[in-house]
């Protein structure tokens, strides 16, 4: 049984400058990567197992078509093999998911307060994902648009209200589904996520067992920031 993870990126370096060491991880703990891909980025830059190019639609972003094309990948497997949604800029450090095969598994319910499903991570076969996102014998992308409309979020001028159209829109699909929610509770004291390097707290490394690493999204490849993430990776799976 083959077990995929779906990232995504457009044209923005600061996000596909993590494929190689995102394909690396995951392919370490047993899981291929799947990269979908919005816009004119060169396959040169991409790392990943399978490569899925997304089409313009007028109207949409880039910035949405990245990331809401990771909820339609399904269309591109077979049934019996597991998708599992996730964030170029977050790197697994430890062999934390194993969703069962039947079952929608969703990852960190907790971390919204209980209001959205996160993107990452959310776990099903592919069989159980052309149900969810009602895909059986649509086209993906129109599928995509249609969902967009219907929503109206992405049209929207309002930074988080566009932005957040992809967890808005898998946790509607999901609500008349049976989920199994894997909630991973926060820092003592904070607002992180257990085990989790963040960047919003300056990717210091606490005193706990890590699960994974919000990495920076913003001038990455900054010397200060570059050295930060390298030790971080390198720690865990060696150099690239």
């Amino acid at each position: 049984m083959e077990r995929i993870v779906i990232v995504s990126t457009n044209n923005n370096p600061d996000y596909y400058f993590y494929s190689p060491y995102i394909k690396k991880a995951w392919n370490s703990l047993g899981w291929k990567v799947c990269v979908m891909i919005a816009g004119d980025v060169s396959s040169k830059d991409i790392f990943a197992d399978y490569e899925i190019r997304v089409p313009n639609i007028e109207g949409l972003r880039s910035e949405t078509l990245a990331q809401a094309s990771r909820l339609y990948a399904a269309n591109y497997f077979n049934d019996n093999q597991i998708l599992m949604t996730s964030d170029m800029d977050l790197l697994p450090l430890k062999n934390y998911w194993n969703p069962e095969h039947d079952k929608i598994t969703n990852y960190g319910h907790d971390l919204t307060d209980y209001t959205f499903l996160p993107m990452g991570y959310t776990a099903m076969n592919v069989e159980n994902w052309k149900k969810v996102m009602k895909l059986n014998g649509s086209d993906s992308w129109k599928r995509l648009e249609e969902d967009a409309k219907e929503l109206g979020d992405p049209y929207k001028p309002d930074w988080e209200t566009w932005w957040n159209f992809d967890w808005k829109l898998l946790t509607m699909r999901l609500k008349d589904f049976d989920v199994t929610k894997i909630l991973r509770g926060r820092r003592p004291g904070s607002c992180f996520a257990l085990g989790r390097i963040d960047r919003g707290d300056s990717m210091q490394i606490p005193n706990e067992t890590l699960i994974d690493a919000h990495c920076e999204n913003n001038n990455v490849q900054h010397p200060e920031k570059l050295a930060k993430f390298l030790s971080i990776f390198e720690t865990v799976y060696g150099k690239l």
